[in-house]
């Protein structure tokens, strides 16, 4: 729903887990139990510069790398996977790869696209950072609506070129 300010309100099914909660500070990546600070921060670099949105919050790619954590500690080959990642975006070049301007993140991201690694660090950031409900206000959707009554009854039954419906609906 939209706010009289024009920002869009966002609701995820209520029977679906929240959303992790994550530290706005530096030490953010101490909540982690799997990836260490150093990974943590490959990982949101290379989150950040495969899907760059400018409009987003830091915590929202945050929340990723969480999620990453969360299957990582979970998932033996997931977290081989993951620091397979890691060690090859480090020697990506002279710099530790978070300095890196984005073109040579880019770069080097694109050295190592072919590799089930990268896909599968490029499947999970799709999966986590477009199923966060901050992402969707970002974005306009305003997320699940069965638990709010639906649609039809949020004032969406505006299209003017449908046949108006039965009323047993």
């Amino acid at each position: 729903m939209q706010t009289a300010s024009g920002k869009v309100t966002a609701y995820k099914d209520p029977n679906l887990p929240a959303a992790p909660v994550v530290s706005a500070g530096t030490d953010w990546a101490a909540a982690l139990e799997t990836i260490s600070a150093d990974e943590a921060d490959i990982l949101l670099a290379a989150v950040t510069t495969m899907y760059p949105h400018e409009t987003l919050s830091p915590l929202v790619y945050r929340r990723v790398i969480v999620h990453f954590d969360r299957v990582a500690t979970g998932n033996a080959a997931a977290a081989a996977a993951l620091l397979e990642f890691c060690e090859s975006l480090r020697k990506a070049g002279p710099l530790p790869f978070p300095e890196l301007a984005e073109s040579y993140r880019v770069q080097a991201l694109k050295t190592i696209e072919a590799t089930k690694m990268f896909f599968f660090v490029q499947r999970m950031a799709i999966r986590y950072l477009y199923d966060d409900v901050e992402v969707w206000a970002a974005f306009g959707y305003e997320g699940a609506s069965v638990h709010l009554g639906g649609y039809v009854k949020r004032g969406f039954d505006d299209l003017d070129w449908l046949p108006p419906l039965p009323n047993e609906i």
